[in-house]
């Protein structure tokens, strides 16, 4: 299949998505996906059981793939997305005890990324960094401050595989959803210009999230990133009520790793993104 799926189907994913979740301690579908269930612009895999029920679903997104699944169909689903992919495919596997890691090294996939989850308390926080001359914090604007996010955003993460490339219509999906906080969404500006952003997330079981902080190029240098974050993880801690807090950070960034556990987050848990390579579909 690769239809958009109807509103009972898309129900029936993220039920799945839930139970793995449940099993194996992490999410297997990303924001990301699970903002395109209803996109025509990817490519949607669903597999069931001989009684009809869901047992599979794989969304493609050009070259990259994530996977939910029950465990006995996830080696067909796979095969079903190398099948169906451009060429080489790169799946993600979301914590270290993801039913698709077996799976993933006995296709003869090769580990190509690896995304750390970090996560700190939120009991003792340091005082607010002070803004640099002329500069101020703010929350979002849904429809007035979309543009410049846009460009901020492109510019800061402008070699990141995924955040980089963040369209209108991306950051939309993201404001329609329920957990959308604009408080939360915190914007430093001087003289009107955007110069770096905090947005955080809070997670149904409470958990706090850092879930996209980016500073301008020409703004480096001026100590945002920490007045943002602590700032955030403030606004998180006292106004949402969170213990805890996570983020993810890039394994070839050693350089953002060392910063955020020097504010005292540590390694929690490991996405991996796998590659493909000349791996063909068995049977």
């Amino acid at each position: 299949m690769s239809d958009v799926p109807d509103p009972a189907t898309r129900t029936e994913i993220l039920r799945l998505a839930e139970r793995v979740e449940r099993d194996d301690g992490a999410p297997p579908l990303s924001d990301q996906t699970l903002t395109q269930l209803r996109s025509g612009a990817v490519r949607h895999l669903v597999t069931r059981d001989g009684s009809g029920e869901l047992t599979g679903y794989a969304q493609l997104d050009n070259a990259s793939v994530e996977i939910a699944a029950a465990p006995a169909a996830a080696a067909g689903l796979l095969d079903q997305a190398l099948a169906a992919g451009p060429g080489p495919i790169r799946v993600w596997s979301h914590g270290r005890h993801s039913r698709l890691i077996p799976v993933l090294e006995e296709h003869g996939f090769i580990r190509a990324r690896e995304l750390h989850q970090l996560r700190r308390d939120l009991a003792d926080l340091p005082a607010d960094p002070p803004l640099a001359d002329g500069v101020t914090v703010r929350a979002f604007v849904p429809g007035r401050d979309d543009g410049a996010w846009l460009r901020v955003n492109a510019a800061a993460f402008a070699t990141h595989a995924e955040q980089g490339r963040w369209t209108a219509a991306d950051l939309q999906a993201r404001i329609d959803e329920s957990w959308f906080d604009a408080a939360g969404f915190l914007l430093a500006e001087r003289d009107g210009d955007l110069l770096g952003y905090h947005w955080t997330k809070v997670h149904p079981d409470g958990l706090g999230e850092v879930y996209v902080l980016g500073i301008a190029p020409d703004a480096q240098g001026l100590g945002l990133g920490s007045a943002l974050l602590v700032r955030g993880l403030r606004h998180l801690r006292d106004v949402r009520g969170c213990p805890a807090v996570l983020l993810y950070v890039d394994g070839d960034n050693p350089g953002a790793l060392h910063l955020y556990e020097r504010d005292g987050f540590t390694k929690y848990d490991l996405d991996i993104q796998w590659s493909s390579g000349d791996v063909t579909p068995r049977g």
